[in-house]
């Protein structure tokens, strides 16, 4: 029972420390370390989590990745390429479809750290619009979440469908009503804050800006979906910025020295770290158990039990890892439908989630408050679990006793 309680208490504490804006990495520090301690071998889970992640390749790899992606973000607004983008997809889009479609764009690849990757190319327009730090955030975070719900090369889908027993299309095709209803919601909730004014079509120009912009992003994006390191294809990715806009080989060292945001890497590392403690002591999985224990409702579980773990896990494949196998157990044979109730109700928690990755990068490049950003983010997530699940069960045709 310790276990559960910790993990509650630990997801408590991390909430209340981000909003009142304590810096993330501490906060995940103190939650892993309430984590630990209340496990039944805490010295154990700490030192097995501190080598696993201090060892584990994904450490290095997603930290580098972050870092050079910030670099690259870096090098596209100081050499003007991005705004030389920003200008020429402002003639062919509306303000308010071109901020939805930088994030979504860079969504269709399932990267860490990806929602960092669009958000400097949002800056431009957002600032232009006068949008605030979590107006900003809100919308590179929501609309880069579009593909759970239709891509069929994104894992995390793919990993539900295999846990499901379905197929990737079959499973897809049940979501994709959700591709729309998030779509949606997205742009009832930036309507408020982009309105007609903002309007910028003027027709098809700018096309070189567009393909010179697009080229660094586009080709680090084909090779990591072709199986480069994702640091790999970003170093390519910077170095056709210099290329492109002919920078001096001193000043591009200058751009990389400066480039890198140490308090995002850091963000990275304490959340990999935590992870790690989860994974060690685990407490999801007792807190889990603990609820299954106390005679509660079937239907009651599968609608909440998702959200909860969505939001403690802070990844959905961890969260999928660890409900699907005991919901799936507890129900016996499911329809799409039903699974796919599990699945919406993982993603909401974690779209949510002061542990979702994407939201903590996104966070700390706008310095955004948590607080503010929660206005949208929270009441978007709620209204699109709520649709979802209201339509899955009607789907499903069958109440759950």
């Amino acid at each position: 029972m310790l276990p559960a309680i910790g993990v509650l208490i630990a997801f408590v504490l991390i909430v209340a420390l981000r909003l009142r804006n304590v810096v993330f990495s501490a906060s995940i520090l103190l939650g892993a370390l309430v984590i630990g301690a209340t496990s039944t071998g805490p010295v154990d889970v700490f030192v097995t989590a501190f080598w696993s992640t201090l060892y584990d390749p994904k450490t290095l790899n997603v930290s580098l990745a972050v870092g050079l992606i910030t670099v690259l973000g870096y090098s596209l607004k100081e050499t003007s390429l991005m705004s030389d983008l920003i200008e020429g997809l402002r003639a062919v889009l509306p303000s308010q479809l071109l901020l939805a479609i930088i994030p979504a764009m860079f969504g269709l690849l399932s990267m860490p750290g990806g929602a960092l990757m669009s958000a400097p190319f949002n800056e431009p327009e957002a600032d232009r619009l006068g949008l605030r730090p979590e107006q900003k955030t809100y919308v590179n975070v929501w609309f880069r979440h579009l593909w759970y719900w239709a891509s069929p090369i994104h894992s995390t889908p793919i990993l539900a469908a295999s846990l499901g027993g379905f197929g990737i299309i079959e499973f897809l095709a049940a979501q994709l009503p959700m591709f729309f209803v998030t779509l949606a919601i997205g742009f009832v909730f930036t309507r408020g804050f982009i309105g007609r004014g903002a309007r910028s079509y003027q027709g098809l120009r700018g096309s070189r800006e567009v393909v010179l912009g697009l080229t660094p992003i586009v080709v680090t994006v084909l090779l990591s979906a072709l199986g480069a390191p994702i640091w790999a294809a970003l170093i390519v990715g910077v170095a056709l910025v210099f290329i492109i806009k002919k920078v001096p080989a001193g000043r591009s060292i200058l751009i990389v020295r400066d480039g890198v945001r140490w308090d995002i890497v850091a963000s990275v590392v304490s959340m990999l770290f935590f992870r790690s403690v989860v994974i060690a002591s685990g407490s999801v999985s007792a807190l889990f158990e603990s609820v299954t224990r106390l005679g509660i409702p079937l239907l009651s579980i599968l609608l909440v039990v998702p959200l909860l773990v969505g939001a403690i896990s802070g990844t959905p494949t961890m969260g999928m890892g660890i409900v699907f196998p005991i919901l799936l157990a507890l129900f016996g044979t499911s329809g799409v439908h039903l699974v796919s109730v599990i699945y919406v109700g993982t993603i909401s928690g974690y779209l949510a989630s002061p542990m979702h990755l994407c939201l903590v990068l996104t966070n700390s490049y706008y310095k955004s408050e948590l607080r503010s950003v929660y206005r949208y983010l929270v009441p978007s997530a709620i209204l699109l679990y709520v649709i979802s699940v209201v339509y899955h069960l009607t789907m499903n045709g069958a109440l759950i006793a």
